[in-house]
């Protein structure tokens, strides 16, 4: 018999997050707290895709121009260039993202948890 585990119910697995786009610019910062099923934040390191869009359904994927520049509390493992990444976060589960959109159009990011749903955030706007 195969046991089966709920991604949810695992300690530390992300579930969800909290997303906060810092202010309008070249760069703008996007402060992510990765959350547990009860919506506690993480305690502990966890790894997820993130992926760039220019709408806030998360389905129109194209370059958007925008690179990751540094990430802060945690690592960004760049996949496909200035489309999509890796993110490890930090021993809280959380990490910052500085965006390069330096003539990039505006976009979203969109954050690929463990049990494949997906999470946009509010839009990150270059050129305000």
């Amino acid at each position: 018999m195969t046991t089966r585990h709920i991604i949810g119910w695992e300690k530390n697995s992300p579930c969800s997050a909290t997303m906060s786009i810092g202010t309008t610019g070249s760069t703008v910062d996007v402060t992510v707290q990765l959350l547990d099923y009860q919506g506690n934040a993480l305690t502990a390191k966890a790894a997820v895709n993130v992926y760039y869009s220019t709408d806030a359904t998360g389905l129109a994927v194209e370059e958007v121009g925008a690179a990751v520049v540094v990430a802060t509390d945690g690592i960004c493992i760049e996949t496909l260039t200035k489309f999509a990444a890796l993110v490890v976060s930090e021993e809280d589960g959380g990490f910052v993202l500085t965006l390069d959109g330096d003539s990039a159009v505006d976009c979203y990011l969109n954050i690929i948890f463990p049990d494949g749903h997906i999470q946009t955030s509010a839009k990150v706007d270059f050129n305000a």
